[in-house]
């Protein structure tokens, strides 16, 4: 999607991740409710799963602004110049990263690496293409091979 501030490409998050966040979210509100034997550190650990969980729901997406590719993940964010861009190639491995679906995109610089889940793939493929034709693509269903 293309804005006055660059092109933006929503973050994927999976069907587990969800899962996890709500069970634990359910879990504790269910302790709060039904047991108030430790009020204090249920109300604690509520607050701290959701400050861990709900920012990278909330801030996940990619932007593409001007010669520079954006990563905002949570409370993280880091950038790398599209011309550094080496390649991209899809994994599915479950420790490469903290990505919150395991449908990934690793973007591999000159000097550095970022990993990402992207709902649009193809479309984020198509148009660092358009910005650095060097970049080689390997991995990913769509005829990119």
């Amino acid at each position: 999607m293309e804005n006055k501030e660059g092109m933006k490409f929503k973050g994927k998050v999976a069907f587990w991740y969800w899962l996890i966040t709500s069970g634990i979210n359910v879990l504790l509100v269910y302790e709060l409710v039904f047991s108030r034997d430790n009020l204090v550190i249920l109300l604690l650990s509520l607050v701290l799963c959701n400050s861990i969980f709900l920012p990278i729901i909330i801030r996940n997406y990619v932007l593409i602004d001007g010669d520079r590719l954006q990563l905002y993940f949570g409370f993280f964010k880091d950038s790398i110049s599209i011309d550094a861009i080496e390649e991209i190639r899809g994994s599915h491995c479950p420790i490469s990263s903290s990505a919150a679906s395991l449908d990934r995109l690793v973007i591999k610089g000159k000097r550095l690496e970022m990993v990402v889940a992207l709902q649009d793939k193809a479309g984020f493929v198509r148009e660092m293409k358009k910005r650095n034709s060097e970049i080689r693509v390997c991995g990913i269903p769509g005829g990119w091979d």
